[in-house]
């Protein structure tokens, strides 16, 4: 899926109060160490999120904050992961244990699924699912940026490692990982 740069395609400027008001763990930068942001859907057992999160970590660290927008369909543990993401008390290090123990084996996000979704929990899936389709993706990640241009872009799948300095507006980080290696 990365061999090859996913072309973006460009949204309305509407998109942002929706991607702001969305239910999201926030990661990386904050206040004014903040250069660039960026907008996430994850499936909590999306392997190509689980790369995608490695690969922002050196970008995260140079000023980029992700907002991950989780929602849950691929496995039937999904919703309840990603509803375990949205109810931490500390959403960044529950979505760190998440990701450095997922399974790429298995495919399989690193935490326990909630049993029982409470209800308020469910709305806030509910909410990012809709937000989700309303804008007509199908997949995960799908990654929401400004261009330079500046226009609101999305990307569906993980792009090529070389794209990212475009993409998040920030200079090239080294990607040491051997997982990410054949995303070059």
């Amino acid at each position: 899926m990365a061999a090859e740069r996913p072309a973006p395609s460009y949204l309305p400027a509407s998109v942002a109060a929706a991607l702001e008001n969305a239910p999201a763990i926030v990661e990386g930068a904050s206040g004014k160490n903040v250069k660039s942001t960026i907008y996430v859907f994850m499936d909590p057992n999306c392997i190509f999120c689980h790369y995608a999160w490695k690969a922002f970590q050196p970008y995260e660290a140079a000023g980029l904050q992700v907002r991950w927008i989780p929602i849950g369909f691929l496995k039937p543990d999904s919703p309840g992961k990603a509803a375990a993401l949205l109810q931490a008390q500390n959403g960044p290090a529950l979505m760190r244990e998440l990701e450095t123990k997922f399974s790429e084996k298995d495919e399989s996000g690193g935490i326990k699924p909630l049993e029982k979704v409470p209800s308020a929990t469910q709305s806030k899936l509910d909410r990012n699912a809709k937000i989700f389709h309303h804008l007509g993706f199908d997949g995960t990640p799908t990654i929401i940026y400004m261009t330079s241009g500046p226009r609101w872009a999305d990307v569906s799948g993980l792009p090529p490692l070389s794209s990212l300095p475009t993409m998040l507006n920030l200079p090239e980080q080294p990607i040491i990982d051997p997982s990410l290696q054949r995303f070059r």
